[in-house]
């Protein structure tokens, strides 16, 4: 009779091993199509053969997606190193060194561990913005140059470096696997990197580039890792476990075979004593005597149940612990990998949803408003002359203004509404069932706020407006034409003087 806590343990072991297949896909095509099998394999009736036959047929392809892994890791190292190569080669500034160590230190450390890559970029892109502020080095006294060494930096112009920065991303965005529905938002980049040869973009390309490889790794590697390690450990257990009951299982019926044969013998051997008793007394001791005999024999093996279901409850008990604790992992696991995904689609410097959690936005918020026939507003923002404050004040002055930005916005906007920062220092912002009329009211709360928002370098107040343009959704129109007519309104009111809303 089949062992309803077997086969229960049997069926969270299936679900255990199917769930961690789907966190193994999506490193190669031909491997997922193997992890589909398994998954089918083992929530059929399938025999141990079976799965043998499908574990065996996968392990060529693990080990060919975890060899195609390194050779990426090892292009993501020489990409990093040949970017911090370039930025030391940068006419005019002086790299801070210690920075530059560190950073060097950690890439040699944490390459191959590809959850580290949008932290080893987050990096690189603190060193660039501190290159950048950082004033030329001045020309050293005798005595300075006499007794301190300092490597030589090459000669290279500042359009040779940005040349080579640009290549090296390029190279580093084509090693990213990213879902088909950010190739649009890849050749943006692209291009942008292969057309805008200027300094000043680097940073904003460096930004860009870390959303886009926490996305493509999921940033989830470092909790799938730990918790495949983990599962692993746990299965053996498991199997030792496994082990031990199907030993005492086979125990007891080594004992159930043993105590029947002896049962059987005593009453063989009390009817051929009964057959060959000559009276009566000696046939009373005789049957005494071997009711004795069976007594003790089951009492012996009344002992022996006892002690063996005891075992098999023990090891039951122990099974359903650590199953139990396989599902708690696997959901801590899940709440880890949200939590990532929330990270890869929050911009960094201001903390609002960034482009991609815009892309994942606007399509379900135009369908809904085309289906309820509710308005839907979507207004594009950029800060004004951004880059001068770039040029005057460095890079982490405008910083500051991004991360003060979203307080203002937060003033004006009601929880329903949704801002993003799109690039740079471009943003969006959707209103659901708000009409026109309202919204160009909305959006003069922005453009008031920001203008009256206190912003100083070095104690003296820096003026930040922002230019805006507003469109309404219309029947029928897809989200990239509603955009599109927002972003043509908005360049209609930098044409006409900047720091002004122009609506429909």
């Amino acid at each position: 009779m089949p062992d309803p806590s077997s086969d229960n343990l049997v069926e969270a072991l299936r679900k255990a091993v199917s769930r961690t297949s789907m966190m193994a896909e999506g490193m190669d095509p031909e491997l997922d199509k193997t992890l589909a099998q398994i998954r089918r394999t083992i929530s059929g009736e399938a025999d141990e053969n079976d799965v043998r036959l499908a574990l065996k047929e996968a392990e060529p392809r693990l080990i060919a997606a975890d060899k195609s892994r390194a050779e990426r890791a090892k292009l993501f190292k020489d990409s990093l190193l040949d970017l911090i190569e370039s930025l030391n080669s940068l006419p005019n500034h002086h790299i801070p060194n210690q920075k530059k160590s560190a950073l060097e230190t950690n890439i040699r450390s944490h390459w191959q561990s590809s959850y580290q890559w949008p932290a080893l970029l987050a990096e690189f892109l603190i060193l660039t913005k501190a290159t950048f502020n950082q004033e030329a080095v001045k020309k050293r006294s005798f005595f300075s140059r006499l007794f301190t060494k300092e490597e030589t930096k090459s000669e290279k112009s500042e359009q040779d470096v940005v040349n080579d920065i640009s290549r090296t991303l390029l190279n580093l965005l084509g090693n990213l696997a990213l879902p088909i529905e950010y190739d649009e938002q890849v050749s943006e980049l692209k291009s942008l990197l292969e057309q805008e040869k200027k300094l000043q973009i680097v940073p904003q390309i460096l930004s860009e580039s870390i959303n886009l490889t926490m996305i493509a790794l999921g940033s989830s590697q470092q909790e799938l890792t730990s918790y495949l390690g983990k599962l692993n450990k746990q299965l053996a257990s498991i199997n030792i476990s496994v082990g031990n009951s199907y030993k005492a299982q086979k125990t007891l019926s080594t004992h159930r075979e043993s105590f029947n044969d002896k049962i059987q013998q005593q009453v063989s051997e009390t009817s051929t004593a009964v057959d060959e008793a000559d009276d009566l007394t000696e046939l009373q001791k005789l049957i005494s005597v071997r009711l004795d005999n069976i007594s003790n024999t089951m009492t012996e093996y009344q002992k022996q149940m006892i002690e063996q279901e005891k075992t098999a409850t023990q090891s039951i008990t122990q099974l359903r612990q650590k199953v139990s604790k396989m599902e708690k992992d696997s959901s801590n696991l899940r709440i880890n990998l949200q939590q990532k995904i929330a990270q890869a689609t929050t911009d960094t410097v201001t903390n609002l949803p960034n482009r991609s959690a815009y892309q994942d936005t606007i399509m379900p918020m135009c369908q809904l408003a085309q289906k309820s026939k509710k308005p839907l507003i979507l207004g594009v923002f950029d800060i004004d002359h951004f880059k001068n404050v770039n040029d005057t004040w460095g890079h982490l002055a405008g910083d500051k203004v991004l991360n003060l930005l979203p307080r203002q916005l937060k003033n004006v906007l009601s929880e329903k509404d949704m801002v993003f920062r799109y690039g740079g220092e471009e943003f969006v912002f959707l209103l659901p069932n708000c009409n026109l009329l309202d919204a160009k009211n909305k959006a003069e709360a922005i453009r008031d706020a920001v203008e009256k928002m206190p912003f100083n370098v070095n104690g003296e107040p820096v003026p930040i407006t922002i230019s805006i343009g507003i469109a309404q959704l219309a029947t029928g129109e897809s989200h990239e034409a509603l955009f599109e007519r927002a972003d043509k309104l908005l360049y209609q009111a930098k044409s006409a003087g900047r720091n002004r809303v122009i609506s429909e």
